[in-house]
C-alpha cells in the first residue's frame, strides 16, 4: 500500500498481482502527466482511468426456423417461427412409397363407406343444380315444343312461317347460358379442392367435416383456378399440336387419336400432378407449387407417371361411360317419339335430377384423380398443415342457405331462375 492507501501499480493502471477477469475489459492506458501551465489543472497520470463499458451478455441462439412446406425444399411459405407446427401424424409417416401399396390404399379410401365423400359430392351437385340446372330445364322445354327446333329445308320460301320472329325465348336461353358456364367452372374447381381436402384429412388420420373442407376449398379457390387454367392452356396447346401433326402426317383414325390423347395427357400431366395437393396441403401459391411439384416428380419419376396415369384413366373411363349412357338415353327417347310427347311438368324435375347426378359424378371423377396424388404427396413431404385452417376457422351459419350459398352462387342462381321463367313465359302456346 502507498501513502494514499492504494495498491502499487505494476503497469499503467493495473494493480499488482491481479489480472482482470476474461469477461471484463482492461483499463485504458494511463496518459503521461503533462506539465501544469497557465494554472490549468491536468489529468493525474497516477489516477486509474475508468473502466470501459462491459461487453454485451452472450445472446441465446435464434430459434430454429419453422419447417417449410413440402418437406423443406426451396423457399418457405410456412407460418412464422413463432408459430410451432403440430407434429406430423403417425398415419402420414406410415404411408408407403411403394406404387402398388399406394394405389391399393387410394382405392380402399374411395370404396370405404366412411370416406367422407358423400356430403361433398352432394354439395357439388347442389352447386350445379342452382347454376347449370335452369339452362338444362330451359333447353328441355324448348325440345319438347313441337316444331320449335326444326331446321327448315333449303327450298323453304322466305315467306314461310318457319322464318317468323321466334320471340324473346332465344335471348332468355342465352342469359341462362352465362350462369351455367360460370357455375360449371366453379363447381369443377370446388370439386377438385374439396376432393383434395377430404382425402387429405383421411390420409393424415383426422377426417375433416364438410364445413371444414368447404372452408379450405374456398380459401384456396382462386389459386386452384389459376393453376387449372395455366396447366389446361399448356396441355391443350401441346395436345392439339401433337394430334394435328399425327392426323396430317399419318391420316390416322379415331382409335389412334384416342390413344395419342391418352399418352400426351400422361406426359403433360405428370409434371403438374402434385399442384392441387401443393396448394391445398402445402399452403403455397401457384408458381411455388409448380416449382416444388417439379422437384417431387424428379425425385420419384415412376411414381409420378403412375399417379398421373391413374387419374387420366379414371377420368377417361367415367366420362366415356357417361357419354355412352347419355347417347343410349337420347336414342331411346327420340326413337320412341317421347321427346315431343313428354309432359312439360316433368321436364324440369327430370332435368334437375340429371344435373344433380352430373354434379356428383364430377366430384367422383376429381376424387378418383386426387386420391393417389394426395397419398403420394403426403408420403413424399410429410406435410399436411394446410388443412389446419379449416379446423381452426370452418365456415359458419345456421340458416338454410348459409354457408352453402355464397353471394356469387346466389346471384348465379337468381339469374338462371329469371332466365328460366322468362323463357317459359315467352314460348309459343
Amino acid at each position: 500500500m502507498d501513502s494514499r492507501g492504494e495498491a502499487p501499480l505494476d503497469g499503467p493502471g493495473e494493480p499488482s498481482g491481479e489480472r482482470p477477469p476474461p469477461d471484463v475489459a482492461p483499463r485504458l492506458p494511463a496518459l503521461a502527466a503533462p506539465a501544469a501551465a497557465d494554472g490549468i489543472a491536468r489529468f493525474d497520470a497516477t489516477t486509474p482511468m475508468p473502466l470501459l463499458p462491459p461487453p454485451l451478455a452472450p445472446q441465446p441462439p435464434p430459434p430454429p426456423t419453422a419447417m417449410p412446406a413440402f418437406g423443406g425444399m426451396g423457399r418457405s411459405a410456412a407460418p412464422p417461427p413463432a408459430l410451432a407446427l403440430e407434429p406430423v401424424s403417425v398415419a402420414v409417416l406410415a404411408i408407403p412409397l411403394g406404387i402398388r401399396e399406394l394405389v391399393r390404399q387410394s382405392l380402399d379410401l374411395l370404396t370405404r363407406r366412411d370416406a367422407g365423400l358423400r356430403g361433398a359430392s352432394f354439395y357439388i351437385g347442389f352447386m350445379l343444380l342452382v347454376t347449370f340446372g335452369p339452362m338444362a330445364a330451359t333447353l328441355g322445354l324448348a325440345f319438347t315444343l313441337p316444331g320449335l327446333t326444326d331446321v327448315p329445308a333449303l327450298d323453304t320460301p322466305a315467306t314461310s312461317d318457319v322464318y317468323a320472329d321466334p320471340g324473346a325465348w332465344p335471348a332468355w336461353i342465352l342469359l341462362a347460358v352465362i350462369p351455367a358456364i360460370v357455375g360449371y367452372v366453379a363447381a369443377g374447381v370446388e370439386a377438385r379442392s374439396l376432393a383434395t381436402a377430404v382425402i387429405g384429412g383421411r390420409v393424415e388420420g383426422r377426417p375433416l367435416r364438410l364445413r371444414e373442407s368447404i372452408s379450405v376449398a374456398r380459401r384456396r379457390f382462386w389459386s386452384v383456378l389459376g393453376a387449372q387454367v395455366l396447366v389446361g392452356i399448356i396441355s391443350a396447346v401441346i395436345s392439339f399440336g401433337v394430334q394435328g401433326v399425327l392426323l396430317v402426317a399419318l391420316a390416322s383414325g379415331q382409335e389412334l387419336t384416342f390413344g395419342v390423347s391418352l399418352v400426351v395427357s400422361v406426359i403433360i400431366g405428370a409434371p403438374f400432378v402434385y399442384v392441387p395437393a401443393g396448394i391445398i396441403l402445402g399452403e403455397v401459391d401457384i408458381i411455388e407449387a409448380i416449382r416444388r411439384t417439379f422437384r417431387l416428380v424428379r425425385m420419384r419419376k415412376k411414381l409420378a407417371v403412375v399417379v398421373t396415369l391413374f387419374g387420366v384413366l379414371s377420368q377417361f373411363i367415367v366420362l366415356f361411360g357417361l357419354s355412352q349412357g347419355l347417347d343410349i338415353i337420347a336414342r331411346l327417347l327420340i326413337g320412341a317419339g317421347l321427346v315431343e310427347t313428354l309432359p312439360r311438368p316433368l321436364v324440369v324435375p327430370i332435368a334437375a335430377a340429371l344435373v344433380f347426378a352430373l354434379g356428383t359424378l364430377t366430384f367422383l371423377v376429381e376424387a378418383i384423380a386426387a386420391a393417389p396424388a394426395v397419398h403420394a404427396f403426403a408420403a413424399l413431404t410429410h406435410y399436411t398443415h394446410g388443412l389446419q385452417v379449416g379446423r381452426d376457422r370452418p365456415v359458419t351459419g345456421r340458416a338454410l342457405w348459409n354457408p352453402w350459398v355464397t353471394p356469387g352462387l346466389a346471384i348465379g342462381a337468381l339469374t338462371g331462375l329469371l332466365a328460366l321463367a322468362g323463357a317459359a313465359l315467352s314460348f309459343p302456346a
